[in-house]
């Protein structure tokens, strides 16, 4: 094969050390599939020409290349690669890593500073949409930067389908292979058939020719091969081997249906074990795992030589078509042929697997995972926990140098158990899945500083292009190289001054070197263990939380839920063993109050002596003066005029008038007045009394006036910073009691600045609340502060939904001056407006808030009412206008929650399949997960395994919040035993990565 020209993309990467050494195994591997194909391309200039044509119409387009398989796009999309500088991505052929590596090209391409691949840039599209974007804004008018991606594999050769662009931005034009008719995950702006473009006869017969055939031969070929320029390839080889049969078959299945059935039952084995491996495998493994001699194979491989591609002494199907055909013979999609090459690895090493190594065992090592995926169910469950161990993943990283190849490992394994029923199993694998994802988004501890560098004495803004090193550096572990890479960045932003940022990272780079797991290792385990505690309570199963929450470490974070146990047996009436869980609680704080609310349940079931024994050993006072009032006010709601006497073992003098306040508006809800009255005025801080006698008055008390006028008193005699707040107060008070006039007087008494204001501001709700809007709308417009008058409009409107007056609400929400207020209040009204029966109308409202954060909370939380009021057609008519797939995923996560709880669940799963982004479609499968637990468990599982695969592919910290939405329906669907042993698996794998 003659010497092909290195690709443009390839080529600026050579000034790119770091970002070649990121992606350097896909790099290779596409390099000699472009090389290949360049070599032997055959040129189609009028499917150039319309390519051309169509990329010359601008950027922001998706370009759809139809062509059935063999039709020569990948032959196509390589000489353009070739020759011109456009990025490409080979899916077929990228060693697993081709987002990766195409991100890195449009780095290079359009020399976006700093040169640093982001390590999670292949777990979505996210970091390739930015990079497209800062690309084609550099790109000249009618110059778009142009991107090639091959056909995209099957569900046989990934473990989840590739993340795609959720959006091509201005300045970029995509061009994607596709099978004719294939669904693509954007709208396609253009389609260009193959078909349409298909080379002539003549020019088929010459590619013939070049290939050593005699011309009457290629003409016959030419005419049987259906525009395929696969076939001319294949039928000239298979008749130099001797195995293209008699007759002729036309089109490229006829062909392969024709070499398929001179195969007797050892050379299809052999072709299906070809067919089902991952890649180029060594041809005595092959023929050790298919039980033939390595001369009968090297005999088939002989015959079928233009089938195979023959690199590094190691073979392979040549194209995808070919393995595609193999497949489509097998009943069970190959699975079969997967088992042999798992029984094979069994066979050698037992259970042991994680002892092959790569010297004598490089294939097996490599696609374990991916055939133990692919196999039968009873293969599968036999051999994928041996893979869901840490000597796997350990054993790939002595190989890798990283975590990335058992993650990727990983992801075949979880694969395979979302399509069984194992629950546990399936949480265990997720949270090893996610944690290994995380594990494995590593850089070299230079690449950060010398990217940095780099870009620095290349003209960028230092501030910013350290704030962008820094989110990239971010995606790592914590761990001694990341502490390295802070190290070493800190000391180049002190060299260059910087020196606040330097000492700041090296701090953080201290911290990291500290043995043990970060903090927020620590709280994403523990806080998934709280979720599975809460789980087990909705479910009635208390002495399961506590099960659980003994694996919290954080003394709060158990005490907690610990407290929540509690509250669960109180409300019971399991009173003792409600007191033992208080009494167990080792957070002191939280073991005090329990136990005071322990001490109450006693008093409330009728036995106060034992109350008054948890009480005496309450050391706390803060507890005990709750403890005491909560008591006191009880008795003094159920009449009791005598209940102030309750107080008296509180010592504390603030808490003792505290408690009397609220004792005194018990007694007046009891119908005590007097002894009301009495309890107030028995209050020593004259703060507290006057608050106390201002309460009582709004309490409708016959002797209001008089109440009031005694605060009136008491407020004269005030100074220091509560005197402000309790005019306010007295003047509200004042305005419900219908005394206007006495009530602006009252706050006139403050400095005619933002306190008289706020007084004032005061006065108009409460007018509104007595009823009278008029007078409150006059005082509102008189305040002189924006805020204050801002805020007394936002409480105008309130109330004025509170009353279902929707315009007049709206209106309201218009007097609000600042921008961020006004339509944080338009929201409000607007939900409440839906949820009141008008979903269309607000929905309409809605769509005109000006600042984009609170349209988009109106929108989404519209979306439910719409729902439920059956007006889904404006959901889906909202979900077409959205832009912004940011935007447009959140709100269709809220309308699939919406459709899941209207008992729609199928429209729910299926919309929530189409969110782009995977955070925001985890959450929406977890909620559709919880409401068909009760009515539909088998869609609850397979949602629940989606959410899951999705979350599992971002990290750990996303699996693991992910497992926190779903904890509520994986209780119901499987029930304590299941909780118990996901926290005591997670607790497992987290010990791995703790020494």
């Amino acid at each position: 094969m003659s010497s092909s020209p290195t690709p443009p993309a390839l080529a600026a990467l050579a000034a790119f050390p770091h970002l070649r050494a990121q992606c350097a195994r896909a790099l290779a591997a596409q390099a000699v599939r472009v090389a290949e194909r360049s070599a032997q391309a055959l040129a189609q200039p009028a499917l150039t020409a319309a390519l051309d044509q169509q990329i010359s119409l601008g950027g922001g387009r998706l370009i759809a290349l139809e062509a059935a398989p063999g039709q020569g796009l990948t032959t196509l999309i390589c000489r353009l690669a070739t020759e011109r500088p456009y990025a490409f991505w080979l899916p077929h052929d990228d060693a697993g890593e081709g987002l990766a590596v195409l991100c890195a090209q449009v780095l290079a391409l359009a020399q976006l500073l700093p040169a640093l691949l982001p390590p999670a840039a292949d777990r979505d599209s996210i970091t390739l949409e930015q990079l497209l974007s800062e690309a084609g804004a550099h790109r000249p008018a009618g110059d778009p930067l142009v991107v090639l991606i091959g056909r995209r594999p099957d569900d046989q050769l990934a473990a989840q389908p590739a993340p795609f662009p959720a959006l091509i931005p201005p300045g970029v034009v995509l061009v994607q292979a596709c099978a004719p008719g294939e669904p693509l995950p954007l709208p396609a702006q253009a389609r260009l058939r193959a078909a349409d473009y298909a080379p002539t006869h003549a020019q088929l017969a010459a590619a013939a020719e070049a290939l050593g055939c005699v011309p009457a031969l290629a003409a016959t070929i030419a005419d049987a091969a259906e525009c395929s320029l696969l076939y001319v390839r294949l039928a000239v080889g298979l008749h130099h081997s001797g195995a293209l049969p008699q007759r002729l078959p036309r089109g490229l299945l006829a062909l392969h249906q024709g070499w398929w059935r001179g195969l007797d039952r050892a050379g299809r084995r052999v072709a299906t074990l070809l067919a089902a491996a991952g890649e180029p495998i060594e041809p005595v493994l092959l023929a050790g795992i298919a039980g033939i001699a390595a001369a009968e194979l090297a005999g088939w491989l002989q015959r079928w030589q233009p089938l195979i591609e023959a690199t590094d002494r190691r073979v392979a199907l040549y194209h995808p078509a070919t393995r595609i055909f193999i497949r489509d013979q097998s009943s069970d999609r190959l699975a079969r042929a997967h088992a042999l090459y798992v029984e094979h690895a069994r066979a050698r090493l037992g259970r042991q697997l994680e002892q092959l190594g790569t010297a004598a065992d490089g294939y097996l090592v490599h696609q374990l995972a991916r055939h133990v995926a692919l196999s039968d169910p009873k293969t599968q469950r036999g051999a994928a926990p041996a893979l869901a161990t840490r000597g796997w993943a350990v054993a790939r990283e002595r190989v890798s140098g990283s975590m990335r190849a058992a993650a990727h490992d990983m992801a075949w394994v979880l694969r395979a158990t979302a399509a069984q029923s194992d629950l546990l199993q399936l949480v265990r694998h997720a949270a090893l899945s996610g944690t290994l994802a995380h594990l494995g988004c590593t850089l070299h501890p230079d690449a950060p500083a010398e990217a940095f560098e780099a870009a620095i004495a290349q003209g960028s803004a230092r501030d910013a292009t350290l704030r962008r090193v820094r989110a990239i550096l971010a995606q790592t572990p914590d761990s001694y190289d990341k502490a390295q890479a802070l190290r070493r960045l800190g000391e180049v932003c002190y060299t260059m001054r910087m020196r606040t940022s330097a000492m700041r990272m090296l701090s953080e780079a201290l911290d990291l070197e500290t043995p043990g797991p970060s903090r927020q290792w620590r709280d994403g385990r523990e806080e998934t263990l709280v979720a599975f505690a809460r789980a087990a309570i909705t479910i009635d199963m208390p002495q399961t939380a506590l099960g659980i929450t003994a694996r919290i470490g954080h003394a709060e974070r158990r005490g907690m839920i610990e407290t929540e146990v509690m509250r669960w047996l109180l409300a019971r009436g399991q009173l003792t063993r409600a007191e033992e869980v208080a009494y167990a609680i080792g957070h002191t704080a939280m073991h005090e109050w329990a136990m005071a609310e322990v001490a109450v349940g006693h008093v409330y079931a009728g036995d106060a002596a034992r109350g008054e024994v948890v009480l005496g050993t309450l050391k706390t006072e803060t507890a005990i003066a709750w403890a005491r009032t909560e008591l006191a006010c009880e008795a003094a709601r159920r009449g009791d005029q005598h209940a102030i006497g309750q107080l008296a073992p509180i010592n504390n003098p603030g808490l003792l008038d505290r408690a009397l306040a609220m004792v005194a508006l018990a007694l007046a809800a009891g119908g005590h007045a007097e002894a009301a009255i009495e309890a107030a005025r028995t209050v020593e801080d004259r703060a507290v009394r006057t608050r106390a006698l201002i309460e009582l008055a709004q309490l409708h008390a016959p002797n209001a006036s008089a109440l009031l006028s005694i605060a009136a008193d008491e407020l004269a005699g005030l100074t220091g910073d509560e005197r402000a707040p309790l005019v306010a107060e007295l003047a509200a008070a004042q305005a419900t009691a219908g005394r206007l006039e006495i009530a602006l007087r009252t706050a006139e008494l403050l400095a005619e600045d933002e306190e008289r204001d706020r007084a004032q501001s005061r006065v108009a709700v409460a007018l509104a609340r007595a009823g009278n809007a008029a007078d409150a709308q006059i005082v509102a417009e008189a305040i002189g502060d924006d805020d204050e008058r801002d805020w007394a409009f936002d409480e105008l409107a309130r109330l004025s939904l509170a009353r279902a007056e929707w315009d007049a609400a709206l209106v309201l929400t218009q007097q609000i001056v600042a921008q961020e207020q006004r339509a944080h209040t338009t929201a409000d009204v607007l939900i409440a407006w839906a949820r009141g029966g008008h979903a269309g109308v607000a929905h309409d409202h809605a769509r005109r808030i000006d600042l984009a954060a609170a349209r988009m909370r109106a929108l989404m939380v519209i979306a439910d009412a719409l729902v439920q009021q059956g007006q889904l057609a404006i959901v889906h008519d909202q979900i077409a206008q959205l832009a912004d797939p940011d935007q447009r995923s959140r709100y269709q996560g809220a309308a699939a929650a919406a459709l899941a709880g209207q008992g729609a669940l199928t429209q729910a799963h299926d919309l929530a399949l189409a969110i782009a982004r995977p955070a925001e479609q985890t959450r929406a499968l977890a909620a559709v997960a919880q409401a068909a637990t009760p009515h539909d468990p088998a869609l609850a599982r397979l949602a629940l395994a989606q959410a899951l695969q999705a979350s599992a592919r971002l990290g750990r910290s996303e699996t693991f919040r992910c497992l926190e939405w779903a904890a509520a329906a994986f209780a119901q669907l499987a029930g304590p035993e299941l909780l118990l042993g996901a926290a005591s698996g997670i607790d497992e794998i987290d010990s791995w990565w703790s020494s």
